[in-house]
């Protein structure tokens, strides 16, 4: 298992405000982890060699009332 897999699963519920038991935390880490490996690896295979650097997103300033 990916040792950041458990983080990511955590801070997931987190930022959705979602508290879960650890039971659930576990089985919500297993399924990240099954989902995000085929595209880890689909990523790792491709040439970024030529590919020009991205540019920066900056957001404008956002006024919460």
């Amino acid at each position: 298992m990916n040792s950041d897999v458990p983080i990511s699963a955590r801070a997931l519920t987190e930022l959705a405000g979602v508290r879960l038991p650890a039971d659930r935390e576990l089985a919500l880490t297993a399924g990240l982890e099954a989902s995000t490996r085929p595209i880890a690896e689909a990523l790792a295979r491709r040439d970024y060699g030529d590919a020009a650097p991205a540019p920066r997103f900056r957001p404008p300033p956002c006024e919460l009332r």
